[in-house]
């Protein structure tokens, strides 16, 4: 029995390997066009209308390249789908996605308010001159230092995590004297739960209000809750808004509680990035079958997203007769993704005696870590009509063989020095890099046919310049 069964599964494992042997042959990866970007007479990426390869020349590499217009766009896309609608909203740029102060700058030039979720996210805020009623403070683990920051600075909304929380909160407004705008990130039906905010079904976020409601120095004015990120679907939202509203009808009528602001955080998915299913990730480690690229299908337009989610909120309010609040959104992917790319050298091929060879970038896992999780294109930027008709492996500089940041990608016939593009760097990319081994790299703005530094590259004495050197 236990050869028979040994026989079916190197049946299966054979029929398996074939079957990605011939996928091969049929992926198609996705156009720059998706990005807005074009192909100059060179055969080179263009960018807000510079040229990829120039840009890696003056600047050096790895280099990250955000495009204004586009990211201006992405923002202007998401204001007038809601505008569109009788309802009050107000937008909050997620730091956590991308805290790069001069894309952050743009964004708040354009009327985006800051969700932070750090002290150092709340100082950068304000350090950028950001209006105090237009910064919410998320989180699961707030500090002292950070929740004393945030009632002093009287920000217009703190969204509590947890029983503790809400007890410095209050001990921190005692003692400076003042009131603090509070709100309560929930956990409805639909999204992420875990480490974050108060379950409904429990009973604890009912319980979470009325230890608020008992509480002198305490604004409640909100409710929070972020579903997940890299969402494809209206049904989470709507199904998530039944929840938050039928419990908003409960500590109205049981508490005497009033909520003006509806925070639905963010989460919105984009086209060109999709996470790893498991099966898919076994394959592709196992086999070497490569990732299918995403469905433009698979994603509704933020016109859509907008429609189903003010549409479902009127449904509710008309349901238990409660005004229709002002919706908080946290966007963070579905403006600075594709308006970022990352640009990297290819340094080194190897032929590692199989049918796949080995390109090594500058550009590692300590830059890229999204492309472990989710597909990320990347282009040949110094070939971009060429023909796409090798396979390779791409790995990049660290001293590890965890540094593999793409176990099977088809290409162009690859050399020494040739530029590639990792598309889709606007979400936490720069967030979740480190200097692991590597200075970390520069970050530049184009527009138009013009660039200049967003962050200089990162240099060797400021890898150490916290280190004190004890010598005997």
């Amino acid at each position: 029995m236990k050869g028979l069964q040994l026989i079916k599964k190197v049946l299966y494992l054979c029929i398996k390997y074939l079957i990605c042997k011939f996928e091969r042959r049929k992926r198609l990866e996705l156009d720059c066009s998706l990005w807005g970007l074009t192909v100059n007479e060179k055969n080179h990426l263009v960018i807000g209308d510079c040229d990829c390869v120039e840009l890696a020349e003056k600047y050096g590499t790895p280099l990250h390249v955000v495009d204004k217009d586009l990211l201006q766009k992405n923002y202007n896309k998401f204001y007038e789908s809601f505008n569109s609608h009788a309802i009050d909203f107000e937008i909050y740029s997620s730091y956590k996605t991308n805290s790069i102060p001069g894309i952050l700058r743009v964004l708040h030039d354009s009327g985006a308010g800051a969700e932070v979720i750090s002290p150092y996210e709340l100082w950068l805020a304000c350090k950028l001159k950001v209006d105090p009623n237009s910064i919410v403070y998320n989180g699961p683990s707030k500090s002292n230092d950070g929740l004393k920051m945030a009632v002093k600075n009287k920000i217009k909304l703190i969204n509590v995590n947890s029983f503790n929380e809400i007890e410095s909160i209050e001990n921190i407004a005692e003692e400076l004297e003042t009131q603090a705008n509070v709100g309560v990130r929930i956990c409805p039906g639909a999204g992420w739960s875990g480490q974050f905010g108060f379950k409904i079904k429990s009973g604890e976020a009912f319980r979470a209000f009325e230890k608020l409601s008992k509480m002198k120095c305490m604004e409640i004015k909100g409710i929070h809750a972020h579903l997940g990120t890299g969402i494809k679907s209206t049904f989470m939202y709507e199904r998530a808004i039944e929840d938050i509203f039928e419990f908003i009808n409960e500590i109205r009528n049981k508490i005497g509680i009033c909520i003006r602001y509806v925070d639905l955080g963010g989460g919105f998915g984009v086209p060109t990035v999709r996470p790893f299913g498991r099966i898919e990730s076994r394959l592709n480690g196992a086999f070497g079958r490569p990732y299918t690229s995403p469905s433009f299908k698979d994603t509704p337009s933020m016109e859509t997203f907008a429609n189903r989610i003010v549409t479902a909120i009127q449904k509710e309010c008309e349901k238990y007769k409660l005004e229709l609040p002002v919706l908080l959104f946290e966007p963070g992917r579905v403006i600075t993704s594709n308006a970022e790319i990352l640009l990297a050298q290819v340094g080194d091929l190897k032929d590692r005696n199989s049918d796949l060879e080995m390109a090594i970038i500058n550009a590692g896992i300590n830059i890229a870590f999204p492309v472990n999780w989710e597909y990320h294109e990347i282009l040949a930027a110094n070939k971009m009509n060429s023909k796409y008709e090798k396979f390779y492996s791409i790995a990049g500089p660290l001293c590890t063989p965890a540094d593999l940041l793409y176990k099977i990608k088809k290409l162009p016939s690859l050399e020494v020095s040739d530029i590639v593009s990792i598309m889709d760097a606007g979400a936490y990319f720069t967030s979740f890099s480190s200097n692991f081994s590597f200075p970390r790299p520069a970050a530049v703005m184009v527009s138009d046919g013009n660039h200049y530094i967003l962050r200089e590259r990162e240099g060797y004495e400021d890898m150490i310049s916290l280190d004190n050197f004890y010598s005997e």
